[in-house]
Order: structure tokens, then C-alpha cells, then sequence
């Protein structure tokens, strides 16, 4: 009971921060739904973000419902991670700085039944923060507003994973989500002339229940390789939203305060494979594809528009050996990753890109299966091409994922 009772306040705490927490230097987070979030634990974020068909005793993963089956019976694991993230924009004649400090996720996994395994937490989905200082023409005058369009919130997603163990070396996952959250978009407009700004303002909130399917198979080769095949699959869905709309001056007086409507944002069809190789519990190579049918989604803008996402990934970890040959620095997993994304937004006739490397390292404990994950991500997106804008980041990765064993009684002597 009291361990129940501490998670449940834990995952009160996470909606708590989630909800506030806020990233001020999102430039493309002004189109659609935002700047979408890594979805991926500590292990998958150090190894090139992949992990469809990663496995492990000793970890969790909420990259496939169906990795969770090696779970103990006996073993309890907790993960919490926060992220911080270093960036420099760059335009055809202007640059800026920008960092940020968030939250990153929370799960729990642990066995139910010897066949059923399961975890649950919440992750960030999308990021919506942006500032924006523009000058308009008035329409029939040689005069000029000013205006200043801002954004924040975002969407978070809480998942019940499910990992069903139908053979020895076949595992199938479902993976129950709801994804909820609101998006704020303002406009300030300037005008000296009349002695009164009108602050326009439209708050979008968003909310679904959804289900994702997954599943690992995997192959021994012989004694010392080891193959796992893994695969994702999620249908299209509806993203239900209700907009409100409030338009009031530089004084406070409402000029309008109503809700505009509401409706639907479609969500793509998606589906992703992975393969992991696995050489004598030491070395692990792996490598994932995602594709999201964002094409099939539309948008009323002229300036941009929905196309569909592949994703290219690829990780490597390596354990050099146990405590008893080479010391403790032997049990360190050693993790590296590279990929290359074609993001949902075409912006300007241009498809945005991200491509990065990763480093990384999990520092396990010596009593119990508690490791400390450390990775860095750095990479660019976007272009300076057609007036658009060039990211060149360096994202900090920390996560503490806590192990306990259950249902063992302490013996003194």
C-alpha cells in the first residue's frame, strides 16, 4: 500500500509538471500540433533514439508495448528523466541562443502474471514556444502595426503498455494511450495611433483515447548471436479539440470572449520495424524505420502543409564484461547512435529534416539492477533556404531508473 500510494503521487507530480512546464524557442512549433517530442527512456535515447526491437531484463523501454516481456517477477522498475536542451538558431542575416529545462518522462514496469508484463507512464508528446516580432502594412495606408504572436503549451501522452509473452521468443504488445493538453496562440497588435492594443487569443484543448500494437520475436542464432525482430503498427485516429477564442485590449476590456468551435485533428496511420543483433550479452547493434501518413492530414495554411514522416535510426551499446574480470568500469554500458528524420512539416515547399548523433552511458549500481543513464544528443534541423530557420542543437539527457525486488522478505542472522 505504500509503495502503491507513493506512485500514485509521483504520477500526480509528473501531470503536475508536465503541465506546467514550458520551451520558449520552439520557431517551428508555430505550425500544427508543435514541435513533436522523442518519445524514448534513457537507454533508447543514448542509442540513436531506437528500440523497436530492444529488449532487456534490466531496463524499460516505451518505444513497443511487447519489450517489457523480460521482466522478472521479482523486479520493480522506475524510471524519471529530465532533459535539457542547448540551441542555436541561425536565419540568412540573424542568430540567437536559446536553452530550456523540462521534464522528460515517468514509467513504472513490473510483472503481473508469468506471461503478462506491463508498463505505465507519461511522456511529453509535442511542444508548442515561440515569440515572434513582426510590422504589417494597415490595409490601404503606408502606415505600420506592430505585432507580437507568442505560443506555449503542448500535448503529453500517458500510456498503459501491455506486453503478453505467447511463446518463449515471441512477445505481442498493446499499448493503451490517452493524449490530452492545450495549446495557446496570441497576437498582440500595436498601433499607436488609436492609444489601445488588442490582444487576440485562441486556446485550443485536446484529448484522445487511443490503442498501438506491437510485437518482438526473436531468434537465437547459436550460443553467443542472437536476433530479435520487432514491429510497430497504429491506425489513423481523430484528436478531438475545442477552441476558444477571447479578444480584449491593452485595458482589459473584453471585445469578444467566446468558444469559436469545435472538431477534430487527424492523426496519422504509422507503423515502424526494427532488428537487433545481439553478440554474447556484451555487444548490441540495432536499427529502426518509422513511417507516419501525415499526408493524408490537411491544414487551411497557404505557407505550409502536412507530409509524411520517415524516420532512419540506428544504436550500438557495448558492455566490456562482468565486475570480475575488468573491474567495475567492465559493467558500464557504453552507447553511440545516429539518425536522420523527415519530419512532418513542409514548410515553404520544403520538407524539415533532422539529422544527429548520440553518446551515452548507463552507470549500473552494484546491489540491484538500478542504473543512471547519461546521454547527449547533438544534431541541426531545419535549413537557412527560403527564409527559414537552422537549428543547431545540444540536448542533455538524465535519467535515474530505480529497481527493487518484490515480494522478498528480509532474513537477519
Amino acid at each position: 500500500m505504500k509503495k502503491a500510494l507513493f506512485l500514485l503521487i509521483l504520477i500526480s507530480l509528473q501531470v503536475t509538471c508536465l503541465n506546467g512546464q514550458s520551451r520558449d524557442h520552439l520557431p517551428y512549433s508555430v505550425f500544427g500540433i508543435g514541435e513533436l517530442a522523442s518519445k524514448g527512456l534513457g537507454r533508447n535515447l543514448s542509442m540513436g533514439k531506437t528500440g523497436i526491437a530492444l529488449a532487456s531484463d534490466n531496463c524499460l523501454n516505451n518505444l513497443n508495448p511487447a519489450a517489457n516481456f523480460l521482466i522478472d517477477s521479482i523486479s520493480f522498475f522506475f524510471d524519471v528523466g529530465i532533459t535539457g536542451d542547448f540551441t542555436n538558431y541561425k536565419t540568412s542575416d540573424a542568430r540567437q541562443t536559446g536553452k530550456d529545462f523540462n521534464m522528460n518522462n515517468l514509467a513504472i514496469g513490473f510483472r503481473i502474471t508469468p506471461f503478462w508484463s506491463t508498463g505505465i507512464g507519461i511522456t511529453p508528446y509535442s511542444f508548442v514556444g515561440y515569440k515572434i516580432h513582426s510590422r504589417n502594412y494597415i490595409v490601404g495606408s503606408i502606415d505600420k502595426y506592430s505585432v507580437e504572436s507568442t505560443g506555449k503549451g503542448g500535448l503529453n501522452q500517458f500510456y498503459w503498455d501491455h506486453s503478453i509473452r505467447v511463446f518463449r521468443n515471441l512477445s505481442l504488445g498493446v499499448s493503451v494511450s490517452y493524449l490530452f493538453g492545450n495549446i495557446e496562440k496570441s497576437e498582440r497588435n500595436v498601433y499607436s495611433a488609436i492609444g489601445s492594443d488588442l490582444i487576440y487569443t485562441q486556446t485550443s484543448y485536446f484529448s484522445k483515447l487511443f490503442v498501438d500494437y506491437g510485437f518482438q520475436f526473436r531468434i537465437p542464432v547459436n550460443d553467443n548471436i542472437a536476433v530479435t525482430l520487432g514491429g510497430i503498427y497504429g491506425t489513423r485516429h481523430k484528436l478531438d479539440f475545442r477552441q476558444e477564442v477571447n479578444i480584449i485590449d491593452s485595458d482589459g476590456n473584453v471585445i469578444e470572449d467566446k468558444v469559436n468551435r469545435t472538431g477534430a485533428f487527424n492523426f496519422p496511420l504509422h507503423y515502424g520495424g526494427g532488428i537487433a543483433l545481439n553478440y554474447s550479452h556484451k555487444l548490441t547493434v540495432t536499427g529502426d524505420y518509422i513511417f507516419e501518413n501525415w499526408d493524408a492530414t490537411t491544414t487551411n495554411s497557404s505557407y505550409y502543409n502536412y507530409t509524411d514522416a520517415r524516420k532512419y535510426r540506428f544504436g550500438a551499446e557495448y558492455i566490456p564484461g562482468g565486475d570480475r574480470v575488468t573491474g567495475y568500469f567492465g559493467m558500464i554500458r557504453y552507447r553511440a547512435g545516429f539518425y536522420r528524420e523527415l519530419t512532418y512539416l513542409q514548410v515553404g515547399k520544403k520538407q524539415i529534416t533532422d539529422t544527429g548523433f548520440t553518446l551515452g552511458v548507463g552507470l549500473p549500481f552494484l546491489r540491484n539492477r538500478t542504473t543512471i543513464n547519461l546521454s547527449w544528443m547533438t544534431g541541426k534541423s531545419g535549413t537557412t533556404e527560403n527564409g527559414l530557420i537552422l537549428e543547431r542543437y545540444n540536448i542533455l539527457h538524465l535519467s535515474l531508473e530505480l529497481h527493487d525486488w518484490w515480494f522478498l522478505k528480509a532474513q537477519y542472522d
